[in-house]
C-alpha cells in the first residue's frame, strides 16, 4: 500500500470516526506541518497552536474528503490558507504585527537552523525570509522543506503551476539580492 492509499484509508476511517487512524494520520504530518507553519509565520508558539486548528479542520471534513487530491496537498492547503490568514491578521494589526515578528525572529531562526551551518549566515537566511511575501516564502518552503512538486503546491496554492514557477523564480530572486547585499555590506564571508 503505497503513502498516498495509507493515507486516503486513514482519512477514510477518521471520518467514521475511528480516533485512532486520525491519530495516526496526526502523527504522520505533525512534524513536517508544523515546521512549514513555523517557517511561513516566523513564530513557532503561534504554528503550533495554528497546526492543532489544522488538524480540528481535518477532522470535522474527513467524512467529507473527496479523493480528487492527494491528503497531504489537502493538508498542506488547509495550513496554507491558515498561514495566510494569519499573516494578513497580522499586517491589518501593524503595531501588534512588529511586536509579534520581533517576539517571533529568535523562533524562526532556530527552525531553520542547521546545525552543520554557519549561525550568522543561517540569521542572514531568516531575515532574508521573513522578508518575503507570504505566498512567495509559502512556495519556497513547500518546494525546499516539503520537496513537493510545483502541481502539487499549485494544487495546495489554489493556483497555476505558472503561478507556482513565478513566486518560486521571484522569491529565489530576492533571496540573492538581499543575501548579495548583506555580502556587499560586509554580513557574509
Amino acid at each position: 500500500m503505497s503513502m498516498d492509499d495509507s493515507d486516503l484509508a486513514l482519512v477514510n476511517a477518521a471520518g467514521r470516526g475511528d480516533v485512532d487512524a486520525f491519530e495516526s494520520l496526526v502523527r504522520r504530518y505533525q512534524g513536517p506541518l508544523l515546521n512549514f507553519i513555523a517557517r511561513t509565520l516566523g513564530d513557532r508558539g503561534a504554528a503550533e497552536d495554528l497546526a492543532q486548528e489544522v488538524f480540528l479542520r481535518v477532522y470535522r471534513a474527513a467524512s467529507r474528503f473527496e479523493a480528487r487530491t492527494k491528503v497531504s496537498t489537502w493538508v498542506f492547503r488547509i495550513a496554507y490558507n491558515l498561514a495566510m490568514t494569519e499573516l494578513d491578521r497580522r499586517k491589518r494589526r501593524r503595531t501588534l504585527a512588529e511586536a509579534l515578528h520581533r517576539n517571533g525572529e529568535e523562533a524562526s531562526r532556530e527552525a531553520l537552523a542547521d546545525p552543520g551551518e554557519d549561525r550568522e549566515f543561517q540569521e542572514e537566511i531568516a531575515s532574508a525570509l521573513d522578508g518575503l511575501p507570504g505566498n512567495q516564502r509559502a512556495v519556497l518552503l513547500l518546494r525546499l522543506h516539503q520537496d513537493l512538486s510545483y502541481r502539487e503546491i499549485a494544487e495546495i496554492l489554489g493556483t497555476s503551476v505558472g503561478s507556482v514557477e513565478s513566486l518560486l523564480f521571484r522569491a529565489r530572486k530576492t533571496l540573492r539580492e538581499s543575501l548579495g547585499r548583506r555580502k556587499q555590506q560586509g554580513g557574509t564571508k
